[in-house]
């Protein structure tokens, strides 16, 4: 079988390469490193130099080598897996193509890298977008919020941000600020020193790239094979929503449940706060958060809902959302540090009274004092599916794993899914079984009941019986002597009493009525009448 050989432009090839480095290319085409550095060598397309990468990530100037004139126009890479790339290319243009604008379209055709060995498609972040630092303002957001925000904010890791800032002269808070700005100590802040130097400063996005592991387009099987790529693509583009965009209407709503509880909340400051120290669980974001990171959970959750709305879910009055119709509930919390608790004066005083009283043989109950202090240090941890969540570590923030959450967002709905429908079958199950067993015992009982009815039936048959064999007694006794009338007029009675005590006859007595043969001995039984009869 002859191998399917790729050909590519000479100009594109010199374009990729300096766009996303040899390596990228190399990838991208599954071509080993050192074959693609041959080919380029062999067709006059020059490289970009040890170090090109990394002045670019730190915003310094880079020269790009111009691609010298060749009469060459294509140039043959090997074999390679070149039908799965393309048809992966092709499914992700068809769908940006009937969904997205131009801009969508140019932006998931730069996002395709290749497919893996198993067929996969992995998506990265587009190169070729710039941040541009401005002084005065890069020295309010040091100052309002961590470096390792700020570095999300922009896109970058905050060793960056620390450069941008020493490059224009931008003081930062030192190690340990925002731990004891919210112990509740005043700090001051440094001024923002005058400078003849620049004022701004232009460098690349480099945030880490998004990659969908083959797992992860495994994991969302479960939907059509065209929503299922739709969720991937709105995963892959999905990021922190901008400062000026107002956040969700649900979210803005929703801040006065969390305010309202916060300012009711009698736990005293330093005290460790989780769900399980509270008798009743607080709302959602409320007591596990601190005021200074909820801004920042705000704006997360608005990004993820934002996109989980596009996609056809709806947000709850809770915060809490229906994705394909399933109930999803989202968990944050925020670490605190637990560090050793300083005694306050009131503390000591209670102490000092205590020991006095001890000493003088007096009663008194000894002061708990907590030996240790727990303060929220801004690293938060979010869940959605049962034993697995995400969270801020000090390289990674959550804000770069949006999509991810998204991804999880639509598993933990196939759970649910799973979960209510096992319920709800088992619950059927359960109405059927007891509708079954209420049949059962209604037929049971029926039954009883009509037993028991023709148990008293044949007794009173047995009754009717014995009194006929009596009359015929009466008769035979008589037979020789004939029958007087007094004899004659008791056995038309006696006959007629048989009849009523008899279930087959049921004759109507013109004093006790018709009997009631079913009913049981005692509440048939004759009784004499008294007075009120």
């Amino acid at each position: 079988m002859i191998e399917d050989q790729i050909k590519i432009n000479r100009e594109q090839l010199y374009t990729e390469i300096w766009e996303i480095a040899v390596t990228g290319v190399s990838k991208k085409y599954n071509i080993p490193y050192n074959r693609l550095m041959k080919i380029c060598k062999d067709n006059l397309i020059p490289t970009p130099p040890a170090g090109y990468w990394t002045s670019l990530s730190f915003g310094k100037q880079v020269e790009k080598i111009a691609l010298p004139k060749s009469s060459i126009l294509d140039i043959s890479l090997g074999n390679n897996t070149k039908e799965r790339v393309k048809a992966a290319v092709t499914v992700i243009n068809k769908k940006v193509s009937e969904e997205s604008s131009e801009k969508q379209i140019k932006h998931a055709k730069s996002s395709i890298l290749a497919g893996d060995k198993d067929g996969h498609i992995i998506y990265k972040q587009v190169r070729g977008t710039n941040n541009i630092y401005k002084r005065e303002q890069l020295y309010q957001e040091v100052w309002d919020k961590p470096v390792v925000e700020v570095a999300v904010q922009y896109g970058v890791s905050n060793v960056t941000i620390h450069k941008i800032c020493k490059a224009l002269n931008v003081p930062v808070p030192s190690r340990g600020y925002w731990a004891r700005l919210r112990a509740g100590k005043k700090l001051k802040k440094v001024p923002l020193p005058p400078t003849k130097g620049a004022t701004q400063k232009i460098g690349p996005r480099t945030f880490e790239e998004v990659k969908m592991a083959p797992e992860r387009t495994q994991s969302l099987s479960f939907l059509a094979d065209e929503e299922c790529q739709k969720v991937l693509e709105t995963a892959s583009r999905l990021k922190l929503t901008t400062e000026n965009k107002s956040l969700h209407k649900k979210i803005i709503a929703y801040k006065s449940v969390v305010n309202e509880w916060n300012k009711k909340d009698i736990r005293p400051e330093g005290a460790q706060r989780s769900f399980k120290n509270y008798s009743k669980r607080p709302p959602f974001l409320a007591g596990v958060i601190s005021t200074e990171s909820l801004q920042r959970v705000y704006g997360i959750l608005d990004s993820l809902y934002c996109e989980a709305e596009r996609l056809g879910g709806t947000i709850d009055n809770d915060l809490s959302l229906q994705i394909r119709n399933e109930h999803v509930i989202i968990e944050v919390v925020e670490a605190q540090d637990e560090v050793k608790h300083e005694i306050t004066r009131p503390e000591a005083q209670a102490m000092i009274k205590y020991e006095d009283a001890k000493r003088h043989h007096t009663w008194a109950t000894e002061p708990q004092i907590r030996k240790y202090d727990f303060i929220f240090n801004g690293k938060l941890r979010i869940n959605i599916r049962q034993g697995r969540y995400f969270r801020d570590t000090d390289n990674i923030k959550i804000e770069s794993k949006l999509g991810e959450m998204l991804i999880e967002l639509y598993e933990e709905s196939e759970v649910v899914r799973i979960n209510r429908e096992e319920w709800e079958e088992a619950e059927r199950k359960r109405d059927e079984e007891e509708r079954s067993k209420e049949e059962r015992r209604n037929r049971y009982n029926d039954e009883v009941d009509r037993t028991i009815e023709l148990q008293n039936q044949a007794f009173d048959f047995q009754i009717s019986s014995r009194i006929r064999d009596y009359i015929e007694a009466v008769k035979n006794c008589s037979s020789n002597t004939g029958l007087d009338d007094k004899t004659v007029s008791w056995i038309e009675w006696a006959t007629k009493k048989a009849d009523w005590f008899d279930p087959t006859m049921a004759r109507h007595d013109e004093l006790f009525g018709r009997r009631r043969h079913e009913k049981k001995e005692e509440d048939k039984a004759l009784k004499r009448a008294g007075y009120y009869w």
